[in-house]
């Protein structure tokens, strides 16, 4: 049995093992993901609201934490994907991890720290156009996509932020949004500026089509349903906790994020969580750093008590 085990390799995760090796505590790491850092694979910039994180795209901060845990000791199992928990309400046993490339893991203590995955449209040719039109970042895919018609869908900071950027290389921008606008006033009034930029409301995307890659996005608004001709499509409808592993087990919200309490313990005995699968205030990387650390606080005092 393990003393404590961490599911996830993000920041959460990551500030978490540093923690409970500074303190003393064996944790062992799992991943799903081949390598450490969770979204900050997906982070295409340099964050600047964290201290201390080395120069580089978010790719490049992930590939330290990796070095770091690695010069620590720590044991982590990349490409181990975490499938089902058994935890005991009164917490009389240890809870179990089940994993999907191997047996179950027991622990003294669990730290769940899964993060999120971006939230995907679930239509026609989302998939088949993925990496020929489709694309989830305009940061990322801005160059590919320069000088294009591009559908851009959701109604956040990010879908409005990723229009400006596109418009900036030289895009004829339709942003798409299924309500009404929930971003920042600044990014609606820049927005709003931009002739190259058309914003329509109470409307949704129903079918990505095209050949060899995408040429058409198909909608539904108030004007009925048409097809809009563009090379290129970029979704930010926000993103999904990665829970589905552990619902059966734990209380979870509406939206499937985990509910814990100040010290960030879940509803069942043993399992704490961290990181943005909590729905943090702020979901932010030196949050998820500081919960993982805050966490680690909390599983120390409990398995002194046991």
């Amino acid at each position: 049995m393990r003393e404590m085990l961490i599911v996830g390799a993000g920041p959460a995760g990551v500030s978490a093992a540093l923690s409970a090796r500074s303190l003393g505590l064996d944790a062992e790491v799992i991943d799903a993901a081949p390598t450490a850092g969770g979204q900050l694979q997906l982070v295409y910039y340099h964050p600047t609201d964290v201290a201390g994180v080395p120069a580089g795209e978010g790719a490049d901060i992930a590939a330290a934490y990796a070095r770091q845990m690695a010069e620590a000791g720590i044991t982590v199992g990349y490409g181990m994907r975490a499938t089902a928990l058994d935890a005991p309400a009164d917490g009389s046993s240890a809870p179990v991890v089940h994993i999907a490339e191997g047996g179950p893991i027991a622990a003294r203590a669990l730290l769940i720290a899964t993060g999120l995955r971006r939230r995907r449209l679930g239509v026609e040719g989302e998939e088949a156009f993925g990496g020929r039109g489709v694309s989830y970042s305009a940061t990322r895919d801005r160059a590919d996509l320069a000088g294009r018609t591009v559908v851009v869908v959701g109604g956040g900071d990010a879908a409005f932020e990723n229009a400006l950027l596109l418009e900036e290389v030289g895009c004829r921008v339709i942003l798409v949004v299924r309500g009404a606008p929930r971003a920042r006033e600044e990014f609606r009034d820049r927005v709003a500026a931009r002739p190259r930029i058309a914003v329509h409301e109470r409307t949704r995307v129903t079918a990505l089509l095209g050949d060899e890659r995408l040429g058409r996005v198909r909608m539904e608004g108030p004007e009925g349903a048409r097809e809009q001709p563009a090379e290129g499509v970029v979704i930010k409808i926000g993103a999904v906790p990665n829970t589905e592993w552990c619902a059966a087990a734990l209380a979870r919200d509406a939206e499937g994020f985990l509910r814990v309490n100040a010290d960030l313990e879940t509803s069942r005995p043993r399992v704490w969580a961290a990181g943005d699968v909590t729905r943090p205030r702020r979901l932010a990387i030196a949050v998820a750093l500081g919960q993982g650390a805050l966490a680690v606080a909390g599983i120390r005092e409990e398995l002194r008590r046991r």
